[in-house]
């Protein structure tokens, strides 16, 4: 993975970084403890990661929390690209900024599509040479916006329950991020080995999202990236991404983000413009 630091505020305690490179192999990597506290958002792709006693799947529409020194192991589904923002924290920064955040379940972040697009603003204003001033209050906005924490009300299901109904919530989001984005819920059950109701009942209940849901979060997101990086048209992204045509990606981005692909390119320039 390639690692390249885009802002700090060191008063703050907090340094940005972008990460990105290929999948690596698809078994799990040796176990090995976390280098730094830190919050990670991701971007681009996905991969498994095993911590605390959690196994679960990473892709746009999520991120996690880390303690330095926590042991953990990753395994990659594909060789696609993967990108993700680490944002890394002092002791006294993490007890500060994201000691109350709720990690569901215990370290797994479900972030929102407007916590999405104001992470991608940080990027946006770090890569065009924003001051630390400007980093440091669009990095307190992020992370005073992370989902606090709660407790879970009522009993939960038996925990052999939960893990079979975990590893087919992760078997769905492999899929979605291994070339099935465009899939039918028909063809992704056959790919997991059940019934399109079941799977979407279950995938409903761990992810707190229909199928349909999650993957235009995946969709917006991807386009977002894109814009981000320049270069592609929207008709482009609209056949790449599965939509109908360039209207249909239009009025999902609004949907999604009250605002259009236009003005939202603007907005993440990296030049400023």
């Amino acid at each position: 993975m390639r690692r390249q630091e885009l802002g700090k505020d060191p008063g703050l305690g907090m340094s940005v970084h972008d990460i990105r490179g290929g999948g690596q192999v698809k078994g799990w990597s040796p176990w090995a403890p976390d280098i730094g506290d830190a919050v990670v958002l991701m971007r681009m792709g996905g991969f498994r990661r095993h911590a605390s006693g959690q196994d679960s799947f990473l892709d746009a529409a999520g991120g996690y929390l880390t303690r330095e020194g926590l042991e953990e192991r990753f395994a990659y589904p594909s060789a696609s690209e993967i990108r993700y923002t680490w944002i890394m924290l002092t002791p006294d920064a993490h007890d500060e900024y994201v000691a109350g955040v709720q990690g569901a379940p215990g370290w797994m972040l479900a972030i929102t599509a407007l916590l999405d697009l104001r992470h991608r603003e940080l990027l946006s204003a770090c890569r065009r040479g924003a001051d630390r001033l400007e980093v440091g209050e669009r990095l307190q906005s992020l992370l005073a916006a992370l989902p606090p924490r709660t407790e879970r009300p009522g009993p939960g299901a038996p925990p052999t329950t939960r893990v079979i109904h975990r590893r087919m919530t992760i078997a769905v989001q492999e899929a979605l991020s291994c070339g099935h984005l465009n899939d039918s819920v028909v063809d992704l059950a056959r790919l997991v080995g059940a019934s399109p109701k079941h799977v979407g009942r279950i995938f409903r209940h761990v992810t707190g999202r229909t199928i349909s849901e999650y993957r235009n979060e995946l969709r917006v997101r991807a386009v977002l990236e894109h814009m981000a990086d320049g270069g592609a048209q929207l008709a482009e992204l609209a056949t790449m991404y599965g939509f109908a045509d360039h209207a249909h990606l239009t009025r999902t981005v609004r949907k999604h983000l009250a605002e259009t692909p236009s003005a939202l390119r603007a907005r993440l320039d990296r030049r400023g413009l």
